[in-house]
């Protein structure tokens, strides 16, 4: 996929909030009470309302600026800025997020006499929340982090011999303690939730479930590439491709340098940080790296570098 089409592709993405946002308006602003409800209370009623005019032109001025943003960082990207795709990943969360629930709002207030008598469900407040960062989501796995290859990277070396068409295969992973206790005590945390409160305990669970869940990170290194994957059952997974990895090394991890514990982005690249120590840290052939924290990675790093020096030779 060319980068065109993925800025193409990017900025349809972009676009499905101020659409959304406009298309509802216009279809339902006969069909929804004035002034609509814009807050609830935690016991589901609505404690904040707003004018259906006010509410619809402060909506759709932010939806409307955040994309503008969005589809500003899309045109940029690919031209030597890893910024670019951060970018607009997050300004199309900031786009998307009031638009879903703009849209989520007036949907649930259709038919309503008056704003009191309108209930949001659990399930629009969910898919108002997620959906944001879904779109964000694929609005940065569709645009580069750089313009294309970097400058040429030699071969790298490597003290592992490796006879054409022999298949190796490495394992190795990294997990943190205070990651896991930290989901447990959550978890443990939402119980009182439930009886009061209990969407705020089903968000709180997942939060928690997802943070006890990353405290595990394993890779795989093949003569395929490098697969690094989550949890117990090792999902999810990324996987980078051999023909893409310039050279690899054992280095020390700082989850801070990196942006954070879990699957994270930076300026530099992408890491799987389990916790502060030893990592593989690959080096991709367009400039960006890739680091995953596992113990022991000097091996890691020798295959890795030996598999990349037969790839090179065969392809002579």
């Amino acid at each position: 996929m060319n980068l065109r089409l993925r800025q193409l592709l990017a900025a349809v993405a972009v676009l499905q909030a101020p659409l959304w946002a406009a298309g509802v308006a216009l279809c339902l602003r006969g069909d929804v009470p004035d002034p609509v409800p814009t807050h609830w209370g935690i016991g589901g009623e609505v404690d904040g309302t707003l004018g259906l005019g006010a509410f619809t032109t402060a909506v759709l001025a932010v939806v409307v600026l955040a994309s503008l943003v969005a589809l500003g960082c899309i045109a940029r990207a690919g031209r030597g800025t890893a910024l670019a795709g951060l970018g607009a990943a997050g300004a199309t969360w900031f786009a998307a997020l009031p638009a879903s629930l703009y849209v989520a709002t007036l949907l649930a207030a259709e038919g309503a006499a008056r704003a009191d008598d309108v209930r949001l469900p659990v399930v629009s407040i969910v898919l108002a929340t997620v959906l944001p960062f879904v779109a964000a989501l694929v609005v940065h796995r569709l645009l580069p982090g750089t313009s294309g290859p970097g400058a040429p990277v030699p071969v790298p070396a490597s003290s592992v011999a490796l006879a054409d068409g022999e298949r190796v295969v490495w394992v190795g992973q990294a997990s943190s303690r205070r990651l896991l206790v930290a989901g447990i005590v959550l978890g443990l945390g939402t119980l009182p939730l439930w009886f009061a409160v209990w969407p705020a305990a089903l968000a709180t669970a997942l939060a928690a479930v997802a943070v006890a869940w990353v405290h595990v990170v394993t890779a795989r290194v093949d003569d395929a590439g490098v697969a690094v994957s989550w949890g117990p059952a090792q999902w999810p997974r990324v996987r980078i491709d051999l023909a893409d990895i310039a050279a690899a090394e054992a280095a020390e991890i700082e989850p801070l340098r990196w942006g954070g514990w879990g699957y994270r982005r930076a300026t530099r690249g992408r890491a799987a940080v389990a916790r502060r120590g030893p990592g593989l840290v690959l080096t991709l052939r367009d400039g960006q790296q890739f680091a995953a924290t596992v113990d022991r990675p000097e091996a890691a790093a020798e295959l890795v570098n030996a598999l990349v020096g037969r790839l090179s030779r065969t392809a002579r």
